[in-house]
């Protein structure tokens, strides 16, 4: 897949999935298999127009709150076999008019010859077009324009927002089935207060990135994805209260054998499922033998196996 950042003149003809698309969800995933589809029968390039910074942070949103990083979005594209993935600052467009964004840009500049969308999807300075404006527009320059309905699971529409809600309560099954995907904290290994060591649990360290998602303070099984290789590992999100620690963390202590130096090097730490509140020990010693027995029950919860063969997809129910 083609990344570009700073947008060029676009000759060969292309259909367009618009949105933000932040967790690419499985309602943002039907948009994209739309114009793909769309793409192959026209035998023309698929493409995503995205922005690399949240529309709604620029804007003072409180909404903002991120799922993903524009590197694993651009992934996340890559894997759905994309042509192109169009993704600049929001910053550089956000003063543009609903008009000249769909005219200039779209149309002319990267020569779309159909636009999908979401119902609820909004473009433009002060996010002023609709998705009826943008029929309008392109109905002039015979472009088309699908607009995709809402999807649901269960009783409710998945929404950006939604996962968001739900991963700050720690409901780590149903949101990952709704982005189809385990969410992910992606950032370089830092050094930490290596107490864990002293007990046998090290741990890597890893900043929540600015302006994303906080998941609910406790303890994760999770999964270190390092050079493309997942290894089973338990996360620990919060402020470390048994070591006085600082700020927000991500403490993750991989349980297969691994050996090699982290610190500096990137790696996905991906949360599976929440086992427990975050809580003050005694000791580190208390704090180790905790550890264990949350190990020991995700074990026997089957909670890596259940990953691993997708079933999670299919939102389980009634584990615990």
């Amino acid at each position: 897949m083609q990344i570009e950042t700073e947008l060029s003149q676009q000759l060969e003809p292309c259909c367009i999935a618009l949105g933000f698309f932040d967790g690419v969800h499985m309602g943002h995933r039907r948009i994209i298999d739309s114009m793909k589809e769309y793409a192959a029968e026209k035998h023309i390039l698929s493409a995503v127009f995205t922005f690399s910074s949240s529309p709604a942070a620029a804007l003072g949103k409180a909404s903002s709150r991120s799922l993903m990083t524009a590197d694993d979005k651009t992934a996340a594209f890559a894997a759905m076999n994309i042509d192109k993935c169009f993704i600049p600052d929001f910053y550089a467009y956000k003063n543009i008019s609903a008009d000249d964004f769909v005219e200039k840009i779209l149309i002319k500049q990267l020569n779309a010859k159909a636009l999908f969308c979401g119902y609820n999807y909004r473009f433009g300075k002060f996010a002023a077009g609709s998705c009826a404006l943008l029929a309008e527009i392109c109905e002039k320059y015979g472009v088309e324009v699908f607009v995709s309905a809402p999807v649901c699971s269960g009783d409710s529409t998945v929404s950006s927002s939604r996962i968001r809600d739900l991963i700050e309560s720690g409901k780590m099954l149903e949101a990952n089935s709704l982005m189809q995907s385990p969410f992910t904290i992606s950032g370089a290994v830092a050094h930490g207060l290596e107490n864990g060591r002293t007990v046998g649990i090290p741990t890597i360290n890893q900043a929540i990135p600015e302006g994303f998602v906080v998941p609910r303070f406790g303890a994760y099984a999770s999964f270190a994805v390092v050079d493309g290789v997942r290894y089973d590992s338990v996360t620990n999100i919060g402020t470390r209260p048994t070591v006085s620690g600082h700020g927000v963390n991500c403490e993750t202590h991989i349980l297969e054998n691994f050996s090699g130096e982290l610190y500096g090097r990137d790696v996905r730490t991906q949360l599976l499922w929440f086992e427990r509140d975050e809580k003050k020990f005694g000791s580190l010693k208390e704090l180790a033998k905790q550890i264990s027995h949350d190990i020991e029950h995700i074990n026997n919860l089957k909670i890596y196996e259940l990953y691993k063969s997708g079933e999670y997809l299919n939102g389980s129910k009634g584990i615990g």
